[in-house]
């Protein structure tokens, strides 16, 4: 019995003792390690794939054949062209297009679309809205 007291105020002593420490704040984290190797999980690696093996397939991706997406992407390149920046790279405008036609096509939602295109939900929905105004504007 006495036994059990003694771990009893133990444990409790070890509480309080822990309580006056300084706690440290939980890191908060820039992007998901993965968004980061964006060139790596990008849809834009299966895009290549397809034009050098089926055209067809290219176009159903995007609804649109490969000449019809470079006359597309160089009319509205000027307007959705980003700089990069010292934090990070931008998102280029050739991904932009790809990924707003691809959601233009399927109706998927921001997280699945975050998947196949390895870019935030939040920034996706900021791509997508702009790139759809100049593209109408033309």
């Amino acid at each position: 019995m006495e036994e059990a007291c003694i771990a009893i105020i133990v444990a409790l002593a070890t509480d309080n003792a822990d309580e006056g420490r300084k706690r440290k704040k939980k890191q908060r984290i820039w992007s998901k390690e993965w968004f980061l190797k964006r060139n790596k999980y990008t849809h834009h690696n299966l895009l290549d794939e397809l034009l050098l093996t089926s055209n067809e397939d290219y176009a159903n991706f995007l609804r649109m054949d490969h000449s019809t997406f470079m006359e597309l992407l160089e009319k509205v390149e000027p307007y959705i062209k980003k700089k990069d920046t010292n934090m990070r790279s931008a998102i280029p405008a050739n991904q932009r297009l790809s990924t707003t036609l691809r959601y233009l096509a399927t109706g998927q939602s921001f997280e699945d679309l975050k998947f196949t295109t390895a870019i935030a939900p939040q920034t996706l929905s900021k791509i997508i809205i702009e790139t759809t105004w100049y593209v109408v504007q033309l």
